[in-house]
């Protein structure tokens, strides 16, 4: 195994889409990867992409943890694909992590990445690892780093985050944000047109509920520490429940929106791959069919409800004061999202109360 120094590394998993790190996601980010660990982890692709697989491996310099198994070079929570577990995003973190504490890597942030979303810039993880040192905070803080993400929605439209808490970011009138950080305004509305502090595009961060689900960088020894794996949330969803378990426990998920990525999903049918949003289990074994069962589990799990289409939400805020949900959440994240507004602007964790 390479040397390698970043305490940043990277983690695919993939399923029969492996033409997709060639043409997309290499091909179209610039970044030198030479002193990052790229992490792959195969989810029973068929016979016939072996080949490529290899070469992928090869060209790249990625470790297929699966591979690594099979060596014996690592022998803690392997893929099992009788498993039903094994193809929850989650479940392939801790694989992941498992894999890195057993070989003794020093690497504090995974960038749980998409195959067909690409990083904008050269410098992009330079500058990821300078905003971590130059905020130490986030260290013990922040359990989820999102980013700006291009083209989700709409070709030349950026989202920053998703959510449902955040005053404004639903309900009437709210259609242009529709449950995500996206057409963010570019004033005060709330204080006679002024900011108090810089808009959301040029904020250093910005405190989210969760970010936008293409690629995030999770604090390792916090998810370690605090997460519960919920394997229902296979991949609708399962960054949503993370970032909800973080924030009971008092740890925020912020974007950087200097930081780009771009979404080129789109290009997906030209390699013969098919969107995760179609369900269709050659390339991913989620499906909406089942995705639609979660809301019901969510609603059990954290009393009120997120579906995974803003025409199902309900009446979120009026569930949110009850007594109950009040109580379950008077010393998280999701207390002081709740009682701030899309129009007050980017908010900080020096904007944080009612944590412990």
């Amino acid at each position: 195994m390479s040397k390698k120094t970043s305490k940043i590394a990277l983690l695919f998993n993939t399923r029969n889409n492996y033409q997709l790190f060639e043409e997309i996601f290499f091909k179209e980010t610039t970044v030198d990867f030479s002193n990052y660990h790229i992490f792959n982890i195969d989810l029973d692709s068929e016979d016939s992409q072996q080949d490529l697989r290899n070469e992928m491996y090869t060209k790249y310099n990625m470790t297929d943890i699966e591979m690594e198994f099979e060596k014996g070079l690592w022998a803690k929570n392997n893929i099992e694909y009788n498993e039903p577990n094994s193809f929850a995003a989650a479940r392939t973190m801790e694989v992941c992590f498992d894999y890195i504490d057993n070989n003794n890597l020093d690497i504090e942030w995974v960038l749980w990445c998409s195959h067909d979303t690409p990083m904008i810039g050269d410098d992009f993880m330079q500058k990821l690892e300078q905003k971590l040192e130059e905020n130490p905070r986030f260290a013990t803080e922040v359990g989820v780093i999102g980013f700006c993400d291009w083209g989700t929605p709409m070709e030349g439209q950026a989202v920053y985050g998703r959510g449902i808490l955040l005053d404004g970011i639903t309900g009437p009138g709210t259609h242009k944000h529709e449950c995500n950080y996206k057409n963010l305004p570019s004033h005060n509305s709330r204080n006679n047109g002024k900011w108090l502090q810089p808009s959301y595009t040029n904020a250093e961060y910005f405190i989210v509920e969760a970010p936008q689900d293409n690629i995030a960088a999770f604090n390792k020894k916090l998810y370690q520490d605090l997460i519960e794996p919920d394997y229902r949330f296979i991949l609708f969803n399962w960054m949503d429940d993370i970032c909800a378990q973080f924030g009971l426990h008092g740890i925020a998920a912020i974007t950087i929106p200097s930081l780009e990525v771009i979404d080129q999903y789109r290009k997906k049918p030209e390699f013969k791959v098919a969107r995760s949003i179609k369900s269709n289990s050659k390339f991913h074994k989620d499906a909406y069919g089942l995705a639609r069962k979660l809301p019901a589990h969510w609603r059990h799990k954290y009393l009120y409800s997120r579906p995974i289409s803003s025409r199902d939400l309900g009446n979120v805020r009026a569930i949110f004061e009850t007594d109950e949900v009040q109580e379950k959440y008077k010393n998280s994240i999701q207390r002081n999202i709740f009682e701030w507004h899309i129009d007050d602007g980017p908010k900080t964790l020096d904007d944080l109360k009612y944590l412990k």
